[in-house]
């Protein structure tokens, strides 16, 4: 007779950013597999005891509780790695602490990474391991004829420190996107694709850190001038905000026309765009 654990095997909890999506498609996988399978009985089979907790964490009316992650990673026999991954999942998702979240979402990407085997899923996931890797990339698009990480170094105005600038380096001279000569670093291409395969946790973390260098951009080493930070809260309909988001992807994609146009880079800029909602959805309230 198969069990919770066997069915497991066919989910892989590492693709996952969200505990609450793992069970919810695992549950699912079970109730296909397993024979009257229900919420008590995958709670019971979690380690969790005969309740609906699971049911309830599913639909965000609470957090799995970090005391429950041993349990849950001994009743789905995880392996090393994957309790390494999935206690930084739970973390991740139950903090709101952003330097709490950032080292979590850097937990995952390690654990992710030293499980790929696919070398372009593995240099994908390096790229975003680290905010700065982006940043260099780009940065030598300002300098045609190359520079040394000296140079890349001193040119930035935010911190970034020559480990950091060799270590960005040496990935994009693996993943082949740029070359160097006698020192000098230049783009062998001018734009990069990921491709669609890279974990939400990893995008995630590389707009975290674009956030907190916005905010450090409104300090005292960045004139008025040099700057365009404005935000707007809107009352709008369901309809509304799917234009107002449509009207952003469009804005995003103009302004990348824009940059690919341009004949010689100057400058180096970060452009952020933020659109989410800050009330719960009041028809499903009306509901209940």
């Amino acid at each position: 007779m198969r069990t919770l654990k066997q069915v497991r095997k066919q989910i892989d909890l590492i693709s996952y950013s969200n505990y609450r999506a793992y069970f919810e498609d695992l549950f699912s996988q079970a109730k296909q597999e397993l024979d009257k399978y229900s919420y008590i009985r995958f709670a019971d089979d979690l380690g969790l005891g005969l309740n609906n907790i699971v049911f309830t964490i599913i639909k965000g009316k609470r957090k799995l509780m970090f005391k429950h992650v041993r349990s849950v990673s001994d009743a789905l026999d995880f392996d090393a790695g994957e309790r390494k991954f999935f206690a930084s999942l739970v973390r991740l998702q139950n903090s709101s602490n952003v330097s709490e979240r950032v080292q979590d979402f850097d937990s995952l990407l390690t654990v992710a990474g030293n499980r790929e085997s696919g070398v372009h899923s593995k240099d994908a996931l390096m790229f975003f391991s680290a905010w700065h890797h982006a940043l260099i990339f780009e940065a030598l698009e300002v300098f045609p004829q190359g520079a040394n990480v000296q140079q890349l170094t001193k040119a930035f105005r935010v911190q970034v420190t020559p480990a950091q600038v060799r270590e960005s380096l040496e990935l994009l001279l693996h993943m082949n996107l740029i070359e160097c000569t006698n020192s000098l670093y230049r783009k062998k291409q001018k734009n990069i694709s990921m491709g669609s395969g890279i974990p939400g946790y990893g995008v995630i973390r590389f707009h975290l850190k674009m956030i907190e260098l916005a905010r450090e951009c409104l300090g005292s080493s960045f004139q008025p001038s040099e700057r365009n930070v404005s935000s707007v809260t809107l009352a709008v309909s369901d309809e509304g905000a799917k234009k107002i988001t449509e009207t952003v992807n469009a804005f995003r994609k103009k302004i990348f026309e824009i940059s690919n146009e341009d004949s010689q880079a100057q400058t180096l800029i970060q452009v952020n765009f933020q659109v989410f909602p800050l009330l719960g959805n009041k028809s499903e309230e009306s509901s209940t």
